[in-house]
């Protein structure tokens, strides 16, 4: 009855050496995953836009054009991704788990940004449509042109999953802009021009004939969530201003404040328990590996050394030695080292003459003759002046002593040593010096020739030498085995030391203390360079550095938005001093500087208070420091930009009719309310569908980051901003044009949302029967479309 006992149901953890194995096929299934949930986004997503453009005028309802301008989103996004295939760039998983659900996003927003713009334009002739574009071509470009700039800084990631992603996002931006900027304008005046002949959305086949209808001039939407929620809060009254905006500074400061906490408390790396589902074979097998038997093969290798030399022949085994002392080494014995084995064959001290194959010829070095050099290969006895480790021994007299699970060093002390070789180097009875075994003075050939024997003699399989090709013989009794007298590259140009194992490795932090400690004894060992590998080495290596690599990038990315964005700004207002000379004898060059950085720093603060805080919260969320999550988390830049040089570049370019902050503020969210919060949603629905995929690794990575990423990037661009830029009131940033002629100041406090265009004798809290209505006009020729308002089929005529 316990599902874990009964057939075998799992018996081995394929690799992908070779041919795909248990990972590929698990990556390959959670990459594949996505498409259900990714139509089911893209669905939602429409149908959404849709809703939210939907007027009950149908002549001034735009539900066509806006799934037009949703549908040019999506084939724009997969021309990108089947352009970055044409490319050799394959589809992995960061790439199915977070595009998708995100670039789309960041296009359909500057769909809204146009389709709002549109609908503020006053009238449907060409040049409402012309000015409507002016207005939104900037902003769009600039906040484009970061997120391109942005993907193009994380190509300095060496993680396959970092700039690939990025690769395909910029081809995505790049593909999103052109639709929007030039295809999507097209036919947005093409509705301007439905709309001037009275035609019906949709249903543009059939014609309204009320000619003189009223036209709604504010969107009910816009009505909502402007006038009756977000203005009052955040804008209006004083004291209900004051305490919103208390709120919403204590709010942010709480986020930043938890954000850098949360960073503290950083958790790096990405394990095979965390990759494959809970209830998956090789999941069970990965935890079950990860909590009793996290243990990793790993080994040493050098390079061309000057073997020859005793300093070296210690040097190198002093290096293997310590490594070996490491906490999460396992023991390994000395001699199990090709160096010590070697130099151990060539003394006294060698054992092979006592199990040797023919009794006739003897194995050790000082029995092998060197007939060019006419001597034998013998070492000699040093001290030990790298304190290595001695060998253990056990005294078979004593019955007391536990026996010596392993011999540990190949050093003895004199005590240990033969009396020959004590005579040979003036070694006294008595000496507490310990001493080891080296070879010197020897020349190439007798070196080549006694490796060749000692390799030969003693069938020693490890050391991954290098050998000239041709020169092995077989076995004679056994042609189809190869004798081991193969001739050694010279000089050695690389060798290894044996298989070790790391153990208890239950975390990813113990695995890389595992290799910061063995790495300091051997890569970052100047004098006598060597390396470390194996598994541990080459797949956590890329966590090594994991958060230094992200500070990178988002710095990078900050960066690039802060200078990009100061240059657009510099270059609009610039060209505005040289096109019009009343703005130029308004705004000086200096003050046009002044306030294009200004801007440009208030974008960037925005941007670092939003990757702080996503950062945090996200490994407060129990998301570790990978390549997925960075990926993720340097896309909050690209939110944070999309929000924040919309609001600050009307903000700026606000006219000088609007002379406090509070009411340039209210200028620029009265027009971004709207399709900010429209794109807020449609982003939040395509991660939210995520949180549906059947694979942790996919909610924990991809979901968890993205949404925090998606309500942190809002809350700070859209209303902690605008917060801030109601109370930074200077002339620097009143860069705006003149004020149109005859106009009056445009106080918003004097002119409540309910009596917009009204003649207003009443102060902004009064009610709205204290307003007095402008008289009735009578009805005139206008350039304004029909209206269908009126549901009467005798309103509506066909005409295709």
């Amino acid at each position: 009855d316990d599902e874990d006992d009964g057939q075998l149901q799992f018996v081995n953890f394929v690799d992908d050496s070779g041919a795909i194995g248990s990972a590929g096929r698990m990556l390959r299934q959670i990459t594949l995953d996505n498409s259900k949930l990714m139509a089911v986004s893209i669905i939602i997503i429409a149908v959404f836009s849709a809703l939210f453009i939907f007027s009950f005028d149908w002549i001034e309802s735009r539900v066509l054009v806006t799934l037009v301008g949703v549908g040019l989103v999506i084939l724009s996004f997969f021309a990108a991704v089947g352009f970055g295939i044409l490319v050799g760039i394959k589809v992995n998983v960061s790439i199915a788990w977070t595009l998708p659900f995100i670039i789309m996003g960041l296009g359909v927003d500057d769909v809204y940004i146009v389709l709002t713009s549109l609908r503020k334009a006053g009238g449907y002739e060409e040049k409402h449509w012309l000015e409507a574009m002016k207005d939104v071509v900037v902003p769009v470009t600039m906040t484009s042109l970061v997120n391109v700039c942005m993907m193009a800084v994380l190509n300095v990631s060496d993680i396959p999953a970092v700039y690939l992603t990025a690769q395909v996002a910029a081809y995505s931006i790049i593909a999103l802009y052109l639709s929007v900027i030039l295809a999507f304008p097209a036919y947005c005046l093409l509705d301007f021009r439905r709309q001037q002949a009275g035609r019906l959305d949709v249903l543009f086949c059939f014609k309204s004939k009320n000619a003189g209808g009223p036209r709604p001039e504010d969107d009910f939407r816009s009505v909502i969530l402007y006038d009756k929620i977000y203005r009052p809060l955040m804008l209006g009254a004083r004291n209900t201003r004051i305490i919103s905006h208390i709120l919403v500074w204590a709010g942010s400061i709480a986020l930043i404040a938890v954000g850098a906490y949360g960073i503290s408390e950083r958790e790096v790396g990405l394990g095979l328990e965390d990759f494959f589902p809970s209830d998956n074979q090789a999941g069970r097998w990965a935890t079950f590996r990860t909590e009793e038997m996290a243990s990793w093969s790993v080994g040493m290798n050098w390079g061309a050394l000057n073997y020859e030399h005793p300093y070296t022949q210690m040097k190198m085994i002093k290096q293997f030695e310590d490594v070996v002392a490491t906490p999460h080494m396992s023991e390994v014995d000395t001699k199990r080292l090709w160096m010590a084995d070697f130099l151990l064959w060539t003394t006294r001290m060698c054992t092979d003459n006592f199990d040797r194959e023919d009794f006739d010829s003897m194995e050790c070095g000082r029995d092998v003759f060197h007939a060019e050099t006419n001597s034998t290969c013998s070492g000699i006895w040093t001290e030990n002046i790298f304190n290595l480790r001695q060998k253990s021994f056990t005294n078979l007299f004593d019955t007391t002593q536990a026996c010596v699970a392993y011999e540990e060093g190949i050093c003895r002390p004199t005590e240990q040593m033969h009396p020959l070789d004590m005579a040979e180097a003036g070694i006294q009875p008595g000496d507490s010096r310990s001493w080891c075994p080296v070879v010197n003075a020897w020349p190439d050939a007798k070196w080549q020739y006694c490796l060749r024997e000692w390799r030969n003699i003693t069938g020693f399989g490890g050391g991954r030498f290098l050998f000239e090709e041709g020169t092995g013989t077989r076995k004679e009794d056994c042609p189809s085995v190869m004798n081991k007298d193969e001739e050694f590259q010279w000089p050695i140009p690389y060798t290894a030391g044996p298989t070790m194992f790391s153990f208890d490795l239950n975390s990813h932090e113990i695995t890389l203390d595992m290799m910061e400690e063995t790495r300091a004894i051997c890569d970052d060992e100047e004098e006598l360079h060597c390396w470390m590998t194996g598994i541990p080495f080459n797949y956590w290596t890329q966590y090594e550095n994991i958060d230094t690599v992200l500070l990178e990038l988002c710095g990078y990315s900050v960066a690039v938005g802060f200078g990009i964005a100061f240059i657009f700004l510099v270059g609009t207002f610039m060209k505005k001093r040289y096109t019009d000379p009343s703005y130029a004898e308004r705004h000086a060059t200096s003050s046009v500087v002044a306030g294009s950085l200004i801007g440009a720093l208030l974008i960037a603060v925005t941007i670092v208070a939003s990757v702080v805080s996503v950062v945090g919260l996200s490994i407060l969320a129990d998301v570790n420091l990978t390549g997925f999550s960075n990926m993720a988390f340097v896309l909050s830049v690209g939110f944070s930009t999309e929000y924040s040089v919309h609001v600050v570049d009307r903000w700026l370019l606000a006219d000088l009719s609007f002379q406090s902050s509070l009411d340039r503020t209210r200028h620029a969210m009265e027009l971004l309310m709207l399709p900010t919060f429209m794109s807020f949603i449609s982003s939040t629905i395509g991660v939210v569908t995520i949180a549906f995929t059947e694979f942790d690794f996919t909610q924990v990575f991809f979901f968890r980051p993205l949404i925090i990423t998606v309500v942190v990037t809002y809350w700070f661009g859209c209303w902690w901003l605008p917060a801030l830029l109601s109370i930074l009131d200077f002339d620097a940033v009143k860069l705006g044009d003149n004020a149109p002629e005859g106009a009056e100041e445009q106080s918003m406090d004097k002119v409540p949302a309910y009596a917009k265009g009204a003649a207003v004798v009443a102060p902004e809290e009064a009610p709205p029967e204290s307003v007095v209505l402008p008289p009735p006009q009578e009805k005139q020729e206008t350039s304004k479309p029909p209206s269908a308002m009126e549901d009467s089929d005798s309103m509506i005529e066909v005409d295709c």
